[in-house]
């Protein structure tokens, strides 16, 4: 089905294709597009496949065909194995495609295992990106034992692991199931750091937002872009930020989510309903962050997230937790990491900032030049093209 790929031969001008796999249309469309594009341009046909692909304009757009799967997005759902399998093989073996890339457990297990009997020869290959592990130093143990058993054994039906970071990278290097130089690290999806840039917003523009968020003069804006969902944390913020006797911290929470009425409760149970600003999902991310003076998150856990890496292409510090995905990325030097189940401490963190505007500042720049080198787009890019050199070169 497919041709070897010298090592030094680039990508272009072989007909290639490639099928991208994801649980739901979002990964597809917030992450994956610039692979997309970029594969695209060098004349590869890219596919996508995900739970209401053909219903999710941009990735009409943006792919060159997509299919709709059936698949639950509860990961220990059985029925995603038995009812989605045969319909996987017929996609795969309707495109001939070169490689599967497969992002997200529940989309990653199934495909991989929809395609674990075929012959290495007769098959593409199979990437697998996974954006943060579901067990974690520190997660419960009962779930982490089912979660790292599967993610074990489906490692084995893989041709490369790729993970975002080093818990991750060190913990698919020990499965057994995979030969530890098939794992790769790769930080992240990639961050577009111009257009997070110095001019992203003008002062005009953060001079309206914050107007429109009754935001005072001399307000020290916090922000937390997350979901309200339970592996955010908002509840720890919360703690945190009423421990913080600073008046001018302002908590600005974009995101939405099934927690959002609890959360409202939380606040003002705490007493700092008027110290927030909800701000509901946004598109004007840049602008947000470049209103701000901080971001802050919390998690449970992490891959390595996107809006840490943001905020540092935006030249802001950030305050986080001692998380696996935000340990990663945050340094003393790009911001400010507190304990991760210590609420006054992610308080004290808050305050050192506040207290600080010039550090704080210090430590912004010096993210954004972390971001410049290592999480830039095209360098993430560059990345996952030679992976996809190495992939077809591969192949027999």
């Amino acid at each position: 089905m497919t041709t070897r790929l010298s090592s030094d031969e680039h990508l272009c001008d072989r007909g290639r294709a490639a099928l991208f796999v994801t649980t739901v249309p979002i990964t597809l469309e917030a992450f994956l597009v610039p692979f997309a594009k970029h594969l695209r341009a060098q004349g590869w046909r890219i596919d996508a496949l995900a739970n209401g692909a053909t219903r999710a304009e941009t990735i009409a757009t943006e792919y060159d065909q997509h299919f709709d799967i059936g698949w639950s997005r509860n990961p220990l759902a059985l029925g995603n194995v038995s009812g989605t399998a045969a319909a996987i093989r017929r996609v795969v073996e309707a495109g001939d495609y070169d490689i599967v890339h497969v992002h997200t457990p529940i989309a990653a297990f199934v495909t991989r295992y929809a395609l674990r009997g075929r012959p290495r020869a007769e098959r593409p290959a199979v990437i697998y990106t996974a954006h943060g592990f579901h067990f974690y130093r520190g997660g419960a143990p009962t779930s982490n034992a089912v979660y790292e058993r599967l993610e074990r054994a489906a490692a084995a039906w893989t041709d490369y692991l790729v993970t975002i970071n080093a818990e991750d990278f060190s913990a698919a290097r020990d499965f057994g199931t995979i030969d530890p130089e098939r794992v790769r690290l790769i930080p992240g999806i990639g961050v577009d750091v111009d257009a997070y840039g110095p001019t992203a917003a003008s002062d005009a523009e953060i001079a309206a937002l914050r107007e429109k968020l009754d935001l005072p003069a001399d307000a020290f804006v916090l922000t937390m872009i997350a979901e309200f969902g339970a592996v955010k944390r908002h509840e720890h913020a919360f703690k945190a930020l009423s421990l913080v006797d600073d008046p001018r911290v302002v908590l600005v929470l974009a995101g939405d989510g099934p927690l959002e009425s609890r959360l409202r409760e939380q606040a003002m149970a705490l007493g700092i309903e008027t110290r927030i600003r909800w701000i509901g999902y946004r598109r004007d991310v840049p602008t947000l962050l470049a209103a701000s003076d901080a971001l802050m998150l919390c998690s449970e856990r992490e891959g390595l997230n996107r809006s840490v890496l943001e905020a540092m292409a935006a030249g802001k510090p950030v305050i986080g937790t001692d998380t696996r995905g935000i340990a990663d990325a945050i340094t003393p030097d790009t911001g400010w990491l507190a304990d991760k189940n210590d609420p006054a401490s992610l308080a004290a963190a808050i305050s050192a900032a506040v207290r600080d505007p010039h550090e704080a500042a210090r430590r912004g720049h010096a993210g954004r030049e972390r971001a410049v080198a290592e999480y830039a787009l095209p360098r993430i890019i560059d990345a996952y093209e030679e992976l996809y050199r190495e992939a077809l070169a591969s192949r027999v």
